[in-house]
């Protein structure tokens, strides 16, 4: 029971140390697991600052946090002391096992040179979930760096446990790197393209309206998309822009005015201003670079062509360049797509080259080599045959991707991503014995997060790190593709999961049909096909991926809008039609509603079916705002009355709209009916007459018999 209570009270003490601290949440996992900061143990060590990132011969470290004791005991004699490698790392992998390394190391500590005079004192005591801050500077030139390259380097706690320990032991652990290139270092740069992805979730249904704040509010300064573009403006030569047309589209929208539903209620928005500072920083940096655009809405290609409608990729990619041009005033080239996780399969590469994609955005892992032995590191593209022809795979590297989707809500972790990234980079321009020396610098995702601690040092290095120079999207891509040759990753069950659900594509794709026959009866269906058309693309989006209620939501908004613009031309009869005979003409009044022409058919339906003989009309045209009356000729089968729907019909001759219901009768059954019951009365009357007489005539012949009998036994008659 003890042991259970004070466990519990450690868990505690170190929980309230973490909010204490402003240390992350994972400050309290197991102590041989490193958190997302790097740090590690139970005396942690967050780092605040490390500066510089990239250190010259002449600079000084100068490192700031915090020492924490998450542990449940006191430790005595805390202090903070630096630590290196004797030699840099050799290769990439070596960067993950410093990484993945707990308190101790089982076959040695890869910073393993502690350097004397960098132990500082923190305090005599830390009380469990008490914190000190820190800070030391280092001589660059005296921490050693014999050769250059890429050094692991640690910051370490040390201290004692009473009654525990009887010598100072390390108590905490964090592990970072630092690229040492001095000034006479001989190095050959690598390339490194960065790629700008701007995407939102676009939930504006068909007739404009916002489903939500969520694009306004990333669109301000301090909003997601707000501090991407800000990020990028300011080395807009560096990066790579590539644009969702949806969302400038979207943006366009709020600039000049926009509806929001908040609460179930369409409110005007206010974030007008915000949208158009966007719109106008995007365009200004993107006019020397250029901006190439995703198709429509981003849509889920493999989702969306398993599902049977190709035709809307095609629309997709053919409609996403004059869209962004459009909300930007410049030209935008299109005809790139960023495959979801990296990955697509044969038949929507296919689909993507036939609709006129002539690059697509794929992780390096999904295009290995077809001979292990040959590297293929440092190719940035690839020739991707398809059944039209071969186009470009873009090929992002998947160390640097997976660290710009680490976590970034301290400073620790800032640090500990931008040093990795940073020495990533590095061991790659040195080691890499290749023609080939090219990164392709990519998010996982094109609806990413990044802030500006981690990727503006990232941007600044890459034209001013001894190992880095920037190229563009378009530079690779007027180069000739490496020759290597490749082979396709596997697209498996759980890269199909990952696709928007089935059930929700099936929707989709019966109300796009519902929308083909609802245009298909308007005259003239300019204003009214595009919008509609569109807010389906947007349902179709990837990124209902990661939001699939707002999904569900912006197509029921579509369907219901849909339905009612449908429901504007309508049967207006109701009510009992009787027939003088079995044979009649059935008089229908139909509606237009609509603000333009419609030309219909007309069917009339029997239930059952075999009791309604009736030839459908064609070619009925009403005007806007008017009501047309016909007439339908129909023969009925039988004497009950009859239901019998009333169903418009397409041009093409589809069911248009739900059906009014009237109901038939015929005179003509209830007159055989009456002849019959007159013929049977004749026929009874006859047969009672008949009777009757054959009864007197009976009568008469025996009554003389009668007489004669009585003579004969000599009765007296008085």
């Amino acid at each position: 029971m003890t042991r259970i209570v004070m466990t519990a009270v450690a868990a505690v003490i170190a929980l309230v140390a973490g909010l204490v601290a402003g240390a992350p949440a994972h400050a309290t996992a197991p102590t041989s697991v490193p958190a997302a900061d790097g740090s590690v143990g139970p005396v942690r060590i967050v780092l605040d600052s490390f500066a510089p990132a990239i250190p010259g011969e002449k600079a000084t470290l100068r490192l700031r946090g915090r020492v924490i004791n998450t542990s449940p005991s006191t430790v005595k004699d805390v202090s903070l002391r630096l630590r290196r490698s004797s030699f840099p790392l050799k290769d990439r992998a070596g960067i993950d096992e410093v990484v993945d390394g707990g308190l101790t190391f089982d076959s040695g500590e890869p910073t393993d040179v502690p350097l004397p005079g960098t132990r500082i004192v923190v305090a005599d005591e830390l009380a469990p979930g008490e914190l000190r801050r820190f800070t030391m500077r280092v001589a660059v030139r005296s921490i050693g760096f014999t050769e250059p390259g890429v050094y692991p380097i640690a910051l370490e706690s040390m201290g004692r446990q009473p009654a525990v320990d009887e010598f100072d032991t390390r108590k905490g652990i964090v592990r970072s790197f630092v690229p040492w290139f001095p000034d006479d270092a001989e190095i050959e740069p690598i390339r490194l393209a960065w790629l700008w992805p701007l995407a939102g979730w676009p939930a504006e249904t068909a007739s404009g309206v916002l489903l939500d704040d969520q694009t306004p509010r990333e669109l301000a300064p301090d909003g997601r998309l707000g501090q991407l573009l800000a990020i990028g403006s300011r080395h807009q030569a560096t990066v790579s822009w590539i644009a969702d047309p949806a969302l400038l589209q979207e943006a366009s929208t709020i600039a000049t005015g926009y509806q929001v539903l908040r609460n179930g209620t369409v409110v005007v928005g206010s974030g007008e201003d915000d949208a158009a500072a966007w719109l106008d920083l995007l365009g200004q940096s993107t006019r020397l670079t250029g901006l190439r655009t995703l198709p429509y809405a981003d849509v889920d290609a493999s989702a969306i062509i398993r599902g049977g409608m190709a035709n809307d990729v095609v629309r997709a990619v053919t409609r996403g360049p004059r869209i962004a041009a459009q909300a930007l005033g410049d030209p935008t080239v299109g005809e790139v797509y960023w495959a979801p996780f990296g990955r697509l399969d044969r038949s929507t590469v296919d689909v993507l080259a036939s609709s006129g994609v002539s690059a697509v955005i794929l992780s390096a892992d999904a295009m290995p080599s077809t001979n292990d032995r040959i590297p293929t590191q440092g190719q940035p593209t690839a020739a991707l045959p398809t059944d039209v022809g071969t186009i470009r795979a873009v090929l992002t590297d998947p160390e640097l991707t997976e660290i710009l989707d680490l976590p970034q809500s301290t400073s620790g972790e800032v640090i500990a991503a931008r040093q990795r990234f940073l020495a990533e980079t590095a061991l790659v321009a040195q080691t890499l014995d290749s023609t080939d020396r090219t990164l392709v610098a990519a998010p996982p995702s094109v609806r990413w997060s990044g802030k500006a601690s981690l990727l503006a040092p990232l941007l600044k290095a890459t034209r001013s790190a001894a190992w880095l120079e920037p190229v563009s999207l378009d530079e690779l891509l007027d180069e000739p593709a490496p020759s290597t040759s490749r082979r396709r990753g596997g697209y498996g069950e759980k890269a199909k999961e990952a696709e928007l659900a089935k059930a929700y594509v099936a929707s989709i794709a019966r109300t796009t049909e519902q929308l083909g026959v609802f245009t298909s009866v308007i005259d003239n269906p300019t204003g009214i096909t595009e919008p509609y058309s569109e807010a389906l693309l947007r349902a179709e989006s990837s990124g209902w991926r990661t939001q699939p209620e707002t999904g569900v939501t912006l197509l029921d908004s579509i369907r219901t809008q849909l339905t009612e613009q449908s429901d504007q031309v309508r049967v207006l009869s109701e009510g009992t039609i009787t027939f003088s005979g079995d044979s009649g003409k059935v008089p229908v009044t139909i509606a237009n509603d609509l603000d333009r022409s419609v030309t219909v058919g007309l069917a009339l339906r029997g239930r059952p079916t075999l009791r309604l003989d009736s030839e459908g009309l064609e070619g009925i045209e009403i005007e806007a705002g008017k009501m047309a009356s016909v007439e339908v000729d129909a023969r009925v089968i039988g004497g009950d009355p009859l239901s019998v729907g009333v169903q418009l019909l397409s041009p093409e001759g589809e069911d248009y709209g739900s059906a009014a219901t009237i109901t038939v009768t015929s005179t003509a059954y209830a007159r055989a009916a009456s002849y019959v019951v007159v013929a049977a009365f004749v026929a009874i009357l006859v047969f009672v007459v008949v009777g009757v007489i054959r009864r007197i005539r009976k009568a008469q012949s025996e009554s003389p018999k009668s007489r004669e009998s009585a003579g004969n036994d000599g009765t007296m008659t008085p």
